[in-house]
């Protein structure tokens, strides 16, 4: 065992076996109900593809990191940071096939211990080891890492439940199956800045976003978010798919031009700039109409709000009049322009 010399983190390098990493090591998997936790479920497809890989071969020359809570023992109980499909294939080994586990539980994992490590500093290093993989999904890390920040002011979750309402629809509208959007599918971008690629928004700029309409679609209890199970969160996102998905279907037949086959014409309106200045138009309509409707009426409301926008496509091309329109307050500036061009006060 080595203390790696990093300034004030306490990293450990060691080795373990395959046995004591199975019996020792957990993932802090997030919990929706309680906002414990920052990693998503094991996927169970990729730890079986490494099952099968293990049942005749052994080369796992990356290292396992982990976190210890406290100081690190030879018996401590350790979250893993980077590496739980692996060890997860271990564990399933073990229960699928004794007899091969039995030939490699002897052999031995490089391992690396951030001692002493608090969750906030478990979430960096998940969130800085993956952010450049595709295969590795950060997003609850970034609502968990928020949720930390608020906590040091206050114990309400409320902003932290909106965030993750967002990543999880951003999730949903990206996702290509059975059930997909036909605007967003592959248009959200879940790391960096979506300028030059096939994405037109960012993952933190949909977040930023929704997180307002949210708080209006809550207020007026088109979209309760006080869920106790898994049934009423997933119901809750289901209906944020069917809003959102309808709204710019709607959006799509106002502006046709914009969504020909050249996907360019689509990153202003569909970009940060026009996702957040139509949300802005949409919360400030909701302000308006001042009262509790169901998902289809909003649905039925916000066609009509966004069918009364007198303004012509050009407005929403790269380079015309919206693209400068960078920030809030020019997404705020934006919305009043369309308020106005309704026939409506913006307030």
């Amino acid at each position: 065992m080595d203390k790696i010399n990093q300034g004030t983190a306490n990293i450990i390098q060691t080795k373990k076996t395959v046995d004591w990493l199975v019996d020792h090591t957990k993932v802090n998997v997030f919990d929706p109900m309680t906002f414990q936790g920052y990693q998503r479920s094991i996927d169970k497809k990729h730890c079986d593809k490494i099952v099968a890989y293990l049942s005749k071969e052994f080369f796992l020359p990356t290292s396992i990191i982990c976190a210890s809570r406290k100081e690190y023992t030879e018996d401590a109980s350790l979250y893993i940071v980077d590496g739980q499909h692996r060890v997860e294939a271990l564990r399933l080994l073990r229960q699928e096939n004794p007899a091969r586990y039995e030939q490699i539980k002897d052999y031995q994992l490089s391992v690396i211990v951030l001692e002493k490590a608090e969750e906030e500093v478990e979430i960096d290093t998940f969130i800085t080891i993956n952010k450049t993989s595709k295969k590795v999904d950060t997003s609850l890390a970034y609502v968990l890492k928020n949720r930390i920040n608020y906590n040091r002011a206050s114990k309400d979750i409320s902003i932290s439940k909106r965030e993750y309402l967002s990543v999880e629809l951003a999730a949903a509208l990206n996702a290509s199956g059975p059930k997909k959007s036909e605007l967003w599918e592959n248009k959200i971008l879940f790391e960096g800045a979506a300028r030059q690629t096939p994405q037109l928004i960012s993952l933190n700029a949909f977040v930023m976003s929704m997180r307002s309409l949210l708080y209006s679609l809550q207020q007026w209890n088109i979209i309760p978010q006080d869920w106790d199970s898994q049934e009423e969160l997933t119901s809750c996102i289901e209906d944020l798919w069917t809003i959102t998905d309808a709204i710019w279907l709607v959006v799509r037949n106002k502006w046709p031009d914009l969504f020909d086959s050249d996907i360019e014409k689509r990153r202003i309106i569909q970009g940060s700039i026009g996702f957040s200045s139509l949300n802005k138009y949409l919360i400030q309509n909701l302000k308006q109409q001042g009262a509790h409707m169901n998902v289809s009426e909003f649905v039925e409301h916000a066609a009509l709000w966004i069918q009364a926008i007198q303004l012509p496509s050009s407005d929403w091309l790269p380079g015309g009049r919206f693209s400068k329109y960078s920030s809030g307050a020019g997404f705020s500036i934006i919305a009043q322009e369309l308020m106005a061009s309704a026939g409506k006060t913006f307030s």
